[in-house]
């Protein structure tokens, strides 16, 4: 069993282009996985949308997902109100059926079950929240690699013993870290969004930045081999500079600045 895991494209269809070029070039994947976060930004939202409702991949919505189509209008973040803006009534639609096929906090549906074995669990932060980040914890300003127990904590009693692999999304900085139970959880990073800051407005959490410092696309591959997980961390190039080119046109000089340098503008 080989799987390409694929979160946070936020409409950065580009990105996304050329995460589906690297994956057929390697060959041999049997499972594609996308962990939500599909449109949200000012990017293209709606041809990514088109272009993901296609795929006979095995999709779960993120947090910015709902937010998109259920949030008031007035109260949507920027980068929701655009891809609102932008998306069409068969997307819409599609973005909602995720939101229905989502199993409470860890999908363990039985099409999942049958296409990707019980070992595997998908979740888009942490099996219990969509908004927690299961690898990092918010410090200051920042981020910082989460410690041992931090990480036990946001997985307690959500992720079955027979669960040997749990990917998940959500901080967009690739990791992987492999428990002391046996347990491989895979985080491949962001495909369309380097870097993001959390408001200060945001009502669950302080203002803080996440950047992994790369302009490239990010995805991974998880393959089982003579009986143990396997993952490998992807840094995919593609033509950055003409999707920051897009942000700014579209009044986001904040995304131009993080698709270029992998890094969020300072603040005066």
């Amino acid at each position: 069993m080989k799987i390409a895991v694929l979160s946070d494209v936020h409409g950065n269809f580009s990105a996304l282009q050329a995460v589906v070029t690297d994956i057929a070039r390697r060959g041999g994947v049997n499972e594609v996985i996308n962990l939500g976060n599909m449109v949200s930004g000012p990017l293209m939202p709606l041809q990514t949308a088109h272009f993901l409702m296609r795929q006979n991949w095995l999709q779960i919505a993120g947090n910015h997902d709902p937010q998109v189509l259920q949030v008031a209008a007035g109260e949507r973040s920027t980068s929701d109100a655009f891809a609102a803006g932008e998306l069409d009534d068969p997307s819409r639609w599609w973005l909602a059926a995720l939101q229905d096929s989502l199993d409470a906090r860890l999908h363990t549906g039985e099409l999942w079950k049958e296409r990707l074995g019980a070992e595997v669990a998908l979740c888009h932060g942490t099996p219990r929240s969509t908004v927690e980040y299961l690898l990092e914890t918010a410090e200051g300003e920042g981020i910082r690699t989460a410690l041992a127990p931090e990480i036990a904590e946001r997985l307690s009693n959500c992720v079955p013993p027979h669960v040997r692999l749990l990917a998940c999304g959500h901080s967009h900085i690739p990791r992987v870290v492999r428990l002391t139970t046996g347990l491989l959880i895979v985080n491949p990073g962001a495909v369309g969004m380097p870097a993001y800051d959390v408001s200060r407005a945001h009502p669950l959490s302080s203002y803080h930045r996440v950047e992994n410092g790369s302009p490239d696309a990010h995805y991974a591959i998880a393959e089982k081999v003579d009986g143990q997980w396997h993952a490998a961390l992807i840094s995919v190039p593609y033509d950055a500079e003409a999707a920051a080119h897009l942000a700014a046109r579209n009044g986001r000089h904040d995304w131009a600045h993080a698709l270029r340098t992998g890094y969020m503008p300072r603040l005066l």
